[in-house]
Formats: structure tokens, sequence, C-alpha cells
């Protein structure tokens, strides 16, 4: 947590733990894959001949799946989209319910940037049901173009229904505690385009933990366009509550109020007002068409990063202001240009308030972290590869002992 006028970080202690990883199979969310579910991806990858196989679950709500497993990837899952029902390739399976192959896996077919990045040409992929809902989608996919078959797709399916034995009475299609799931609910799916700009977002829960990370992009009544990423101190479900409440806050304020300074002014008095003891740091801009322009203001929050076409990135030059729930300050705001092919990235302070060694919570340097983060941005990448990209390469499989919320904008 970024502190301003001299108070520290505050933060909670580092919590102890590894990851559950292997080589070729990651859970999305850094909690110990079944070990049946994963034979069965392995055994189904032999079968049919595939190089990868993969398995997505449907969030609570049922309107997003969620990547739980891999085999084949070659990357964490922690850096995999979330994928809409009813867009890209798994989401259409899961809206229609039906089988459906790729023997050309592009941008425009599949979302997630993890299955083109590792060299997936083919793809096929089944409904995981059971007697009455949708439990998931599996597929498993080739490195090189190949055409599926009808008996292939009858074997996919046997392997489907194996997983759906497993998970449907242990309830694995859920999230593991209700607080995981308060939380999932508050982080909105980004749009993969709202108006004229380009979005994408990760979130990356801590080991055993969850927090007050989040951000939104949403519309605004003339017109506009709002982005938040906002980080509440603390862990645990009273940090979840209070960033949902500061989230649904600041969206109510952003439709009386046009400038971030003023939406950021009311959120402070809400926090102090009715959450006593309470700390947020929070940075809002908002954008108007033609996109060529953002306004900031920062409560105390990390300032993003501009990166544009042939360029390095650079943080924005906010005048970070206090944290809410400090006391009462005249809030700034900074205008910059935000030219065609530009990208902005927000992020917490999970993401660059690191260990430099694993082994060793204190050895931290956020300025190495900063540096890998802008050597891994890229206005080059679309949002959802450059999230993909970030996650993977400044997090990896690594133990995560803080909550990590990401999210790119592009203007194309």
């Amino acid at each position: 947590m970024r502190a301003t006028n001299g108070y520290s970080s505050l933060m909670a202690s580092s919590r102890a733990g590894t990851a559950n990883v292997g080589a070729h199979a990651a859970s999305a969310n850094a909690r110990p894959v079944d070990p049946d579910i994963l034979a069965i991806l392995h055994e189904a990858r032999e079968r049919l001949g595939t190089q990868t196989a993969s398995l997505l679950l449907v969030s609570e709500n049922g309107t997003v799946l969620e990547p739980y497993a891999s085999v084949g990837l070659r990357h964490t899952l922690r850096a995999a989209s979330r994928v809409p029902v009813g867009q890209g390739f798994a989401g259409r399976i899961a809206l229609s319910r039906q089988p459906l192959s790729l023997s050309q896996v592009t941008r425009e077919n599949v979302i997630n940037p993890l299955i083109r990045t590792s060299g997936v040409q083919s793809l096929l992929g089944v409904p995981v049901l059971a007697p009455s809902q949708l439990l998931g989608v599996m597929h498993v996919g080739t490195f090189q173009g190949h055409e599926f078959t009808d008996d292939d797709v009858a074997t996919l399916f046997e392997f489907a229904q194996r997983v759906a034995a497993l998970v449907e009475p242990t309830g694995l299609h859920r999230a593991h505690d209700a607080a995981l799931v308060l939380q999932r609910s508050l982080l909105p799916t980004t749009p993969r385009s709202i108006g004229g700009l380009e979005t994408a977002a990760r979130y990356v829960p801590a080991e055993g933990d969850l927090g007050g990370d989040w951000y939104d992009v949403f519309d605004l009544p003339d017109g506009g366009i709002g982005l938040v990423m906002g980080d509440v101190v603390g862990h645990g479900l009273p940090a979840a509550v209070i960033m949902g409440r500061l989230r649904s806050a600041l969206r109510a304020y952003a439709l009386d109020y046009v400038r971030p300074a003023q939406v950021l002014d009311r959120l402070d008095r809400k926090i102090r007002h009715f959450e006593d003891g309470a700390f947020a740091t929070v940075v809002y801009a908002v954008t108007h068409p033609p996109f060529d322009t953002v306004t900031f203001s920062s409560a105390g929050h990390w300032p993003p990063l501009i990166a544009g076409q042939n360029e390095e990135p650079q943080e924005v030059p906010i005048e970070s202001d206090p944290m809410l729930g400090i006391g009462d300050f005249e809030r700034n705001e900074v205008s910059i240009a935000f030219p065609a092919g530009s990208s902005l990235c927000f992020y917490t302070d999970g993401l660059v308030e690191r260990p430099i060694d694993a082994q060793d919570p204190r050895s931290r340097s956020t300025d190495r972290q900063l540096e890998l983060v802008r050597k891994h941005f890229s206005a080059d990448d679309d949002p959802e590869t450059a999230c993909s990209r970030l996650i993977a390469s400044t997090v990896g499989d690594e133990f995560v002992e803080d909550n990590i919320a990401l999210l790119v904008v592009r203007r194309p």
C-alpha cells in the first residue's frame, strides 16, 4: 500500500507458503488443482494426441468462465483471461452447450492470449454438464493445424463427463469460500472494448487470503469513460466488504460529478464518516471522446504507466494527494495527452512491492519491480496480451503475499 504525508505502508505481515503449481499444470487462483481432474486432462491429451488440455469452470453467477487447470500451455494460469459466457471460443461453447472446433486460432476467435502465445493452432472444446446446469468447458489443442473428427468429439465428451462427476459433487465450480465469492462478484469482467477504448484486467488473490484491491471501468452519462484502481488497507473479509461499498459509492458519485477530484473528495468524506478507521488509496481517471486526453486524480495510489508507440513506458505525472480516510484535503487533477496507439497500465502495490528473493520476504526492491513492469509493458500489445505478459513476467507461479489488481486500457 503506497502511503503519503508521512504515513508508512499499512500492509499486513508476510504469509509463509508456496504455490502448489506443477511445470505443466496451474490453478488460476493459486489453489491446489484436484489431482484426479489433472489426471483426466493428461489422459485426454494423450488419447486425443493433442499438446494441451484445459478446464474452465463457470462462475457462481453463471456469466464468466474461470480458468481452473491446464496442461501443456507453458504459462501460469494466473495470466489467463476470464472468459465471458457467449464470447470467444470457450464462451461460445458455454452459451450454446454444444461442441466447437477451430482449425485456426486467431485473436478474433480466442480471447485468452495464453492459447495464442503458447503456439496452439487448432482447438476442440465441449461443455462440461451436470443434469441441470453448465459446470464449465473442457478443450484440447494442437500446435499444428488439425481437423478434429466426430470420434474426437465423442472422446472429449467422455472425459468431460468424468470431470463433471468430480466437479459437481464437490462444488469445485464454486469459489472455495463465501469471502472469495463476494470479492469476485465485485470485480467486473472488463469489456474488451468500451466506447473507443480496448480494456483488459487481471486479479491475483494472495495465498489463502483476500483483500480490498479493485479495478473498475464504466460508462458515464456524458459519453465519457471512468477508470478506477483502488486498494483498501488491510486484508480479509472486512477489507473486501469496505472495498465493495467504496466501489459502489464511487460509481454513484461519478454520475453526479464530472471532475475526478470532486468524486474522490466525496468518496473521502464517505469513508471518514461511515467507515471509521478505514483507509484506502484510489486513482480515478476520466476520458471523453475522442479519448485523446485523460484526466486523473489520485488519493495516495501508485501512478499509472503510459506507453506510446515506440516509446518507453513512463509514470503519469500525477500529484498524489493523501489517501482516503486521513482528513479533509483539497484534491488535485492532472490531464495528459493520450495519443492513438497508446496504453495505460493501472495496478495495485502487490505487483511492485514484492520480495526479490522468494525465500526472504524482507528482500524488497520496489524500483527493481517497477523496472520489470516497465520492461514488459508495451503499447504494441493488445490489453489482454499486455495483462498476461505482465502477470506471467512479474509474478509467474511465485508465492503471492499481497493481492494484485491490474488494468490495461489502450486507445487504438
